[in-house]
């Protein structure tokens, strides 16, 4: 028997040493890649009989496996095409982040895909033909994005692969909003809260603010998009024992939930990759003797509203990384807009944790139903944008019943949108007489004086004219859209799609 097996084996040498020396390539091509470090680590010593070389296969193989299961999974969107421009691989996050079907991009051309306006530009396609790392501005079924595309080196420095990650421009802007409001809170402090309240309503809440502003009960405020809640808790901060102290407001909904923890509860040094070697004070501990605001609560992930709730019953915090507990004390004031209860019902937020929060309830109503808030209201915002623009603006009565009578479904928000918009266009006309000229979504087309809908066609036309006219001249000039972008002052992908569109009528 034994015989028969060195036999079979003899024949099989050839085969033996040909992986062997495949699993020594590999080892040395990974060897310098530090995420693969703990594999290359476990290769440093080559198999040396046929058992262990199996042994070494099964293992990269599992490797393998885990590897594409991490990428899959990945929170990041993750597409990569090879030099060529085909695509090789697209990740799960990138079909939901995009809507597109990783079966309809697989094994396409990037420049196929892109004749096809599915990616305006396409990130892989500039990436390739530059050599470079590009980020630029892109639009994927009608939703802008900030696109990275990054080209992949091998040893020698030759590019075998592109990979892009992809984030709605919107979270962007949100992020990019949050750091600048923290940096202004740092510097400035908090400003002082104009709060029109001259409606029954708000006068009942202002009486509640009263009677618990001084105290450490936690308040939650609930109400619909753009009713004030945040003003309405800076106003509680400005009113209260705790006023010389700091405000920290966070919109849980606009910071990703990887980097939220850390936000809210700071970390220590060597945390977690990347995180600095002092360590960091969470917004919680960085707010001490102060107010911290919550805003959009319902969009806290439930890992970390355990956290919170354990805050909120110890007042002490831990942060990421240490064991040790650190005493806060900071008042929170927490707002939603969607019913916490029933959240609860679906299971989607901690029952806990809401009855932890829901010491203090403050509803405040939709401005429609507390209409004597709407002319002061309307009255603030035309004397602060009239300052701010060197502009007058007269309120005629036909104006205040179109006010009055507006559902205002985006409450204070839309309203104040409305009025700048308003002291921007109308100026010192007598808009009560004028008011075919205002642009509002809630007027309906009939309401417009004959011949508004012509006139402002054309209007659009001669826009339109104009626009072509600086694009095409812009193209001619500078011959690229990087080039164009930056003498018109606007996005990479926006000059890109105009080009495209004046230069090829039939393009979109």
């Amino acid at each position: 028997m034994q015989k028969k097996m060195e036999l079979d084996w003899s024949g099989c040498k050839e085969l033996y040493e040909k992986l062997l020396a495949k699993v020594a390539d590999y080892r040395n091509a990974i060897r310098n890649i530090g995420f693969a470090e703990i594999e290359s680590q476990a290769l440093e010593n080559l198999p040396q009989t046929p058992e262990t070389l199996f042994d070494v296969i099964c293992q990269i193989i599992d490797t393998s496996w885990e590897l594409n299961l991490i990428i899959d999974q990945s929170p990041s969107s993750i597409y990569v095409a090879d030099v060529n421009g085909k695509t090789l691989r697209i990740n799960r996050s990138f079909e939901e982040l995009t809507g597109l079907e990783r079966k309809t991009l697989l094994n396409r051309a990037t420049q196929s895909i892109e004749e096809d306006n599915i990616f305006m530009p396409s990130v892989c396609s500039l990436a390739l033909s530059e050599g470079r790392r590009i980020v630029v501005q892109q639009t994927v079924n009608t939703k802008e994005f900030i696109t990275a595309g990054v080209p992949i080196l091998d040893e020698s420095g030759n590019m075998v692969r592109v990979i892009t990650n992809a984030l709605l421009s919107e979270e962007s802007t949100n992020i990019s909003a949050y750091w600048r409001q923290s940096k202004e809170q740092k510097k400035t402090g908090n400003t002082p809260v104009k709060l029109i309240a001259s409606s029954r309503q708000m006068q009942e809440i202002l009486q509640l603010v009263d009677l618990v502003k001084n105290t450490e009960s936690t308040i939650i405020i609930e109400g619909e998009t753009g009713v004030g809640k945040s003003m309405l808790a800076r106003y509680i901060h400005e009113s209260s024992n705790r006023r010389q102290r700091k405000m920290t407001e966070i919109n849980c909904g606009a910071i990703p939930p990887q980097l939220l923890e850390s936000e809210l509860f700071g970390y220590v040094s060597g945390a977690f990759t990347g995180a600095s070697k002092k360590g960091k004070e969470g917004l919680i501990e960085a707010s001490e003797g102060g107010t911290i605001l919550l805003d959009e609560i319902s969009e806290l992930p439930l890992l970390l509203q355990v956290k919170l709730l354990h805050f909120l019953q110890n007042r002490r915090i831990t942060r990421i990384g240490d064991t040790k507990e650190i005493p806060v004390d900071v008042r929170v004031i927490a707002a939603t807009n969607k019913s916490l209860e029933l959240l609860v019902e679906k299971g989607e937020f901690r029952s806990d944790l809401y009855y932890r929060l829901n010491v203090v309830p403050i509803i405040i109503p939709p401005l429609r139903e507390r209409k004597d808030d709407i002319m002061p209201a309307v009255n603030h915002f035309a004397e602060k944008y009239a300052k701010l623009y060197n502009k007058h603006l007269d309120i005629h009565q036909s104006c205040i019943d179109y006010f009055l009578s507006n559902p205002w479904k985006g409450n204070l928000r839309e309203l104040e949108n409305f009025v700048e918009r308003l002291v921007i266009v109308e100026g010192n006309l007598e808009i009560g007489n004028d008011m075919n000229l205002i642009k509002d979504p809630h007027l309906h087309p009939d309401q417009h004086p004959e011949g508004g809908n012509e006139i402002q066609e054309s209007a659009g036309k001669t826009i339109h004219d104009v626009e072509r006219d600086m694009i095409l001249q812009a193209y001619e000039t500078y011959g690229s859209s990087y080039k164009v972008a930056k003498a018109l002052g606007i996005s990479q992908s926006t000059a890109y799609r105009k080009i495209r569109k004046y230069i090829d009528p039939n393009s979109k």
